[in-house]
């Protein structure tokens, strides 16, 4: 088989694009020269603009104005006229399966989650592998380069550099970011949790503290979130804590995260960001099962408590309704584990450009 023009979907949050994009690079070093379009969902094409594999991301807001008849019908048309002859649907529902049936593409092919156990590991595949195994039918067998990838242009390394200089970054320090939120209330840490640790470390010395939230045009779906006031209530313990919530824009937040010396989050869209672009993280997890969606490589700790026979539930909610599994990761582990990271030398320089595959 050989394909000269691509279309992959995939709808969804930040983590569910990135995640996606090991499957983008193992299509063009398979298929040399093809071009490759993405449909993301609404608000979603920073994560992939300066993909250099990526010919044009298409944005598609599902929820919003383009489900509409008379916006939906033209976009459908827009996709018949690119002549694809290969989509990779990896969001199966009725609007992706009338995308993929617009363009004509001879061979299409549609994503089927497999969330059982492997016997051989007791995990469950992660998300990247899922994907992967789709490629199968076309004569990709396997995925050897499971990167996830996210351009940050140079132009967000400088205009980040300002916003630092201008809230009073201590040159020379080391950088603990912290990301408090997460888009669904299972996934998150406590509050004064968060608290007492920033507090912690806006008094080590030679440590710098910045915390990040999205803008306020951005709620979470289920509990409309407000991420900027999360993110203040934690940079209130101490006055050396500087909060940029609200003030990054996605690429900077991605150029930011690439030079942080750790990244302390919970499982959500920062996560795979910090991931993509090789930040050592510490990551909080309870719900989301880190097999299926974590960090994968060594320059991440995940903490989770599996003394919970519930743990990992992968759930929207709690069944138990008191979210045990986060309530019990101690203020003083979490700590110690930043502490160590915060120590560790290994980086990887990710996040800048990738090579062209010809």
């Amino acid at each position: 088989m050989q394909f000269r023009r691509a279309l992959i979907i995939r709808f969804g949050g930040m983590g569910d694009i990135l995640l996606a994009t090991p499957c983008v690079r193992a299509l063009s070093h398979a298929f040399p020269g093809m071009e490759i379009d993405f449909v993301v969902g609404g608000g979603m094409a920073e994560s992939l603009t300066g993909n250099p594999l990526v010919r044009r991301v298409l944005t598609f807001d599902k929820r919003g104005i383009d489900s509409r008849i008379d916006h939906f019908a033209p976009f459908l048309c827009r996709l018949s006229r690119e002549n694809y002859d290969l989509v990779i649907n990896l969001h199966p529902s009725a609007k992706s399966f009338l995308m993929a049936w617009a363009t004509g593409a001879k061979t299409r092919v549609t994503f089927h989650k497999q969330m059982g156990v492997d016997p051989s590991t007791g995990r469950v595949a992660h998300a990247i592998d899922d994907f992967s195994k789709e490629l199968r039918a076309i004569g990709i067998l396997e995925v050897l380069d499971r990167r996830m990838d996210f351009i940050a242009p140079e132009t967000a390394y400088a205009s980040l550099e300002i916003k630092l200089r201008t809230m009073g970054w201590r040159e020379g320090s080391k950088l603990l970011v912290i990301n408090p939120s997460a888009s669904r209330p299972i996934n998150r840490w406590p509050l004064e949790r968060f608290q007492a640790l920033a507090a912690h470390f806006a008094q080590t010395p030679n440590c710098q503290v910045i915390v990040t939230g999205a803008p306020r045009s951005f709620r979470t779906v289920m509990d409309a979130l407000d991420e900027v006031s999360l993110a203040a209530a934690v940079a209130a313990v101490d006055p050396r804590i500087i909060d940029l919530a609200g003030l990054l824009t996605v690429k900077e937040l991605g150029a930011l995260l690439a030079r942080a010396d750790t990244f302390l989050t919970c499982d959500t869209g920062p996560m795979h960001i910090g991931a993509a672009v090789g930040s050592p993280m510490v990551v909080l997890s309870g719900a989301a099962d880190p097999n299926r969606t974590g960090p994968i490589g060594e320059n991440a700790t995940v903490l989770i408590d599996r003394t919970l026979s519930c743990v990992p539930c992968r759930d929207r909610l709690c069944a138990r309704g008191d979210v045990m599994c986060m309530q019990n990761l101690s203020v003083e582990n979490v700590i110690a584990a930043v502490t160590e990271r915060l120590g560790w030398n290994l980086r990887r320089n990710r996040g800048r450009r990738l090579p062209m595959v010809s």
